[in-house]
C-alpha cells in the first residue's frame, strides 16, 4: 500500500505521537509498503526518506511549530499537489493541528480512504492550558471555512456546576466537540490507542467506524556500562534509590502530584531520587513546584533534560520504580516501554491501568500525594514483588509488538477502503485492496 501520514509534530521534540508515527512507518516499510510522512519543518530536523516538510512557525506552546497555510488557503496547493504525486491509497491523520487539517484536505481532494488517529486528549489539554475559548472558537471557524462547511454549533448545552472556571471548561469542551465533529466527519475510521479514550471522551463516529489499536513497543537493551554512564553523568549513587519519570515536564503530566508525593517518599526513604527525563517546557512553573516543596526536594531531583532513546534505555535500566503521575495519556507507550525493561509502574489513571497495554500489571493509586507516595514506597520496600510486578508488567507489553501493531493498522487501512468504495469520487475499491494483499477483515472494535 502506499499511505500518506499527516502530523502537526514531529523531530527534534519526541512525544508518543512521533513515535507511534515512526514505529507504523519503520513496520510497514520493513514489509515493502510506501510511505510519506508530511511534517511541520523545524530548524534542527534532519532530513529522512519519505518526509516531506513543510514551513512551519513556533506557536509558543511546548516547541511545537504549526504551518501558516491556514491562513492563506492558496499556500497548501504545492503541498497537495506533492502529496497527489505519491498516489496514495489511504491517507493517515494523527493530529488536529493545520497539517492534520491539510490531511482530511488532501483526501477530499485524492478521493481516498481517511483514517484519523485519536492520539490526544484535547479536552484535558485544554483545560490544563486554560486555551481562550474566543481564540478556540476563531480556529474552528477558519476549519469549517477551508472545509468549505458550514460553522457548527459551538454552545454549551450541558449543565455545568456554578462557578466562572466550571462555566469556561464547559464553553471549551463544546468548541472542542465542534471541532472534532469536523476533523473526524469524514473519517472513515477512527483509531485509538486504548479504550481510556473512549472512556473519557464521546467521539462524533459511529461506534462501527472505531478502532482500538494501541502502539506497538520493541524492548530496547541498554549495556552495563551504559548504564553506569547515566548514573554517573547524573550524579547517582550506588545506595540512590531510583525513582524515574519519563516524558515531558508539563502541568498536564501530573509533574505538581509527583513533586507532593516525592516529599513524603523522602520522609521514608531518604536514599530516594527522582529523576526526570524529557523537556521542560515550563521551567518558571516547575521552579515554582520546588520553591514550595523546599530545598531538601530540590537536592534529591535529577533534572536530564530530552535525552536520545539510548540514553533513555539506560535510565530504565538505572530506576527501581517508574512513577506515572499523569490523568491526561490515551497509552502512555512509557509505560510500555518501563515495562519492557523490567521497571514496575505506579500510575492513577484507573481506566489507563486497567485497559491499557499492561492490563493491570502495575500499582494503582488515587491520585493524592499520601497515596501515591504509598504506592511508590510499596515497591521500594518491597524489592523481590517489585521485581515479580515487573517481570509480569513486561510479559504483557511484549504482546504489543510494532509489527502486530503494522498488521493490524493494515486491517484498518482494508477497512477504510471498503467503506469509502461506494462513496461518488471514490478511487479506492476491490482493486486497490487485492493489489495491497490486505486482509479486509477489521480488528476488534470498541
Amino acid at each position: 500500500m502506499r499511505v500518506a501520514n499527516f502530523t502537526d509534530t514531529y523531530l527534534p521534540r519526541r512525544d508518543g505521537v512521533i513515535t507511534s508515527i515512526r514505529t507504523l512507518v519503520e513496520a510497514l516499510s520493513l514489509e515493502g509498503h510506501s510511505l510519506l510522512t508530511v511534517v511541520p519543518r523545524h530548524p534542527h530536523q534532519f532530513d529522512e526518506p519519505g518526509l516531506l516538510r513543510l514551513r512551519a512557525l513556533p506557536c509558543g506552546v511546548a516547541d511545537l511549530r504549526l504551518s501558516p497555510w491556514l491562513l492563506r488557503a492558496a499556500a497548501a496547493s504545492g503541498t497537495l499537489a506533492e502529496v497527489a504525486t505519491h498516489r496514495p491509497d489511504v491517507i493517515h491523520v494523527h493530529t488536529p493541528g493545520p497539517v492534520g487539517l491539510l490531511g482530511v484536505m488532501a483526501a477530499r481532494q485524492l478521493g481516498v480512504p481517511l483514517v484519523q488517529t485519536y492520539h490526544t486528549d484535547l479536552h484535558a489539554y485544554a483545560e490544563a492550558y486554560r486555551f481562550p475559548v474566543r481564540a478556540l472558537r476563531v480556529g474552528v471557524r477558519l476549519y469549517a471555512r477551508r472545509l468549505g462547511l458550514p460553522r457548527p454549533p459551538m454552545r454549551c448545552d450541558q449543565p455545568t456546576p456554578p462557578g466562572r472556571r466550571a462555566a469556561a471548561i464547559g464553553r471549551r469542551r463544546a468548541v472542542l466537540d465542534a471541532g472534532n465533529a469536523l476533523l473526524l466527519g469524514d473519517a472513515d475510521a477512527v483509531v485509538v490507542p486504548t479504550r481510556a479514550v473512549l472512556d473519557r471522551i464521546e467521539l462524533p463516529v459511529p461506534d462501527e467506524r472505531i478502532f482500538v489499536v494501541p502502539t506497538g513497543v520493541a524492548a530496547r537493551a541498554a549495556a552495563p556500562d551504559a548504564i553506569a554512564a547515566f548514573r554517573a553523568a547524573h550524579g547517582l549513587r550506588d545506595d540512590d534509590r531510583v525513582v524515574l519519570f519519563v516524558g515531558r515536564i508539563n502541568r498536564e503530566k501530573g509533574i505538581d502530584l509527583l513533586v507532593s508525593a516525592f516529599d513524603r517518599v523522602l520522609l521514608a526513604c531518604p536514599r530516594a531520587r527522582l529523576v526526570l527525563v524529557g523537556a521542560m517546557y515550563e521551567p518558571k512553573w516547575f521552579a515554582g513546584l520546588l520553591r514550595e516543596a523546599g530545598p531538601w526536594i530540590a537536592d534529591r531531583v535529577v533534572l536530564t533534560g530530552q535525552q536520545p532513546p539510548t540514553v533513555v534505555a539506560a535510565a530504565y535500566r538505572a530506576a527501581e520504580v517508574f512513577a506515572f503521575p499523569s490523568r491526561t495519556d490515551t497509552q502512555a507507550l512509557v509505560l510500555q516501554e518501563a515495562a519492557l525493561a523490567g521497571v514496575p509502574s505506579v500510575l492513577v489513571d484507573a481506566v489507563l491501568h486497567r485497559h491499557g497495554p499492561l492490563r493491570g500489571s502495575g500499582v494503582h493509586t488515587p491520585p493524592h500525594p499520601a497515596d501515591f507516595a504509598g504506592g511508590i514506597l510499596r515497591l521500594l520496600g518491597d524489592p523481590e514483588g517489585a521485581r515479580a510486578l515487573g517481570a509480569a508488567a513486561a510479559t504483557n507489553a511484549a504482546g504489543h509488538t510494532p509489527a502486530r501493531y503494522a498488521a493490524a493498522m493494515l486491517d484498518v487501512y482494508a477497512y477504510a477502503a471498503a467503506a469509502h468504495a461506494g462513496r461518488p469520487g471514490s478511487r479506492a475499491g476491490a482493486g486497490v485492496l487485492a493489489a495491497s494483499g490486505v486482509a479486509t477483515a477489521a480488528p476488534s472494535l470498541r
